[in-house]
């Protein structure tokens, strides 16, 4: 079963979400967040909007895609001074600037 709203089952979505979760957890705790391990590199990307914030920009080593133009899930977290985010799915590195 397919939720129509998030895209996926519950087996998928769940899991994705624990995992934001402990993500965003560490970052509210003292001395927990060292930065991402294994962050996607994003080049000259932008903020953009579907019916939710994500981003767009040149996709590097994506476990999923190959590198390019791309559009990433859900955007829950932006440090623009650190130059990261995190999606949905995964972490992201803001390479060469971040255009807006």
């Amino acid at each position: 079963m397919n939720d129509k709203w998030l895209g996926g089952p519950p087996s998928v979505i769940i899991p994705r979400l624990q995992s934001l979760l402990a993500d965003i957890q560490s970052l509210a705790s003292p001395g927990g967040f060292d930065g991402p391990v294994d962050a996607v590199t994003i080049r000259r990307c932008m903020l953009a909007q579907r019916s939710v914030p994500c981003l767009i920009g040149e996709m590097l080593d994506h476990p999923q895609l190959k590198s390019g133009p791309g559009i990433t899930s859900e955007l829950f977290y932006l440090d623009r001074k650190r130059r990261i985010a995190r999606t949905l799915s995964r972490w992201y590195h803001l390479d060469e600037g971040f255009l807006i």
